[in-house]
């Protein structure tokens, strides 16, 4: 209902379409890009007239799942070929990868971001422990972790929640997979914040009374052309989202039914 919402405000509010397709109807309905590489889609009840994608917002395409056939990767190459804004683009999909994250901990990556090396490390000092695994010989992290499992999550590349691996899971899974399997996840070191007093309501009812940690999220915005460096239209923070859940929880995301929305209180 949410993404209902947010179309009809498009409209009413900025008079912007909104169009939804899959990635199998881009790839065998969208027409080839002409030469100004614009995303054209068929409209109208006979398709015989096109209008042109100007921002293409992903509700789909962030697991396996999603691409059950090569069709549906000339859709998203369609997409990423084209001059509409994607959200996110390719780059940016893949720099959220769990893998993405645990090579930027390694040392001195951080240094191509940064403008001196005090900046690294104290960008640093705030990554729990990434390691990697089915690369090299990563038997003493896994007999680590096999020994301990409370003190890791097993993650693999996928967003959401309801994916991680903990206690048991862990276990089985590190006991039970091959060193290539081992390679599509990433060890990262448990986070374990303390705990605060607090209620989480869902439907006007009070369904949790104890203690609660949250995690906030920041949105960031980028928009810039990838074939002039200099030309960045925007790049800053616009928004936040702070979400609670119980001590007891694991898992974190929100619509997973995990987590819930909060609000920071500032002091």
């Amino acid at each position: 209902m949410l993404q209902r919402d947010l179309e009809f405000l498009l409209q009413s509010k900025h008079n912007v379409r909104l169009i939804r397709r899959t990635l199998h109807d881009l790839a065998t309905t969208s027409l080839p890009t002409n030469d100004r590489h614009e995303l054209l889609l068929p409209d109208g009840d006979d398709g015989s007239s096109t209008v042109t994608a100007a921002v293409v917002y992903y509700r789909a395409g962030y697991t396996p799942d999603d691409y059950p056939s090569d069709v549906e990767w000339e859709g998203r190459a369609r997409v990423e070929h084209s001059l509409a804004i994607k959200c996110p683009d390719v780059f940016y999909h893949i720099a959220g990868a769990k893998k993405i994250q645990q090579a930027l901990a390694q040392p001195n990556t951080l240094d191509q971001f940064t403008t001196t090396p005090e900046e690294s490390q104290t960008l640093a000092s705030t990554f729990a422990g990434l390691y990697a695994l089915g690369e090299g010989d990563d038997s003493e992290i896994v007999a680590r972790a096999l020994s301990n499992p409370g003190g890791y999550v097993l993650k693999p590349q996928r967003e959401g929640g309801g994916n991680n691996l903990y206690d048991d899971e862990l276990v089985s899974a590190l006991q039970t997979m091959t060193y290539a399997e081992r390679g599509g996840y990433i060890l990262m070191q448990k986070i374990q914040p303390p705990g605060t007093k607090g209620k989480l309501v869902r439907g006007g009812r009070v369904v949790y009374d104890g203690n609660t940690v949250c995690e906030l999220g920041v949105f960031g915005i980028t928009l810039r052309d990838y074939e002039d460096e200099n030309r960045v239209l925007m790049d800053g923070v616009f928004g936040h989202i702070l979400r609670s859940k119980s001590v007891d929880t694991d898992e974190g995301g929100v619509a997973a039914g995990y987590a819930f929305l909060s609000s920071p209180l500032l002091v």
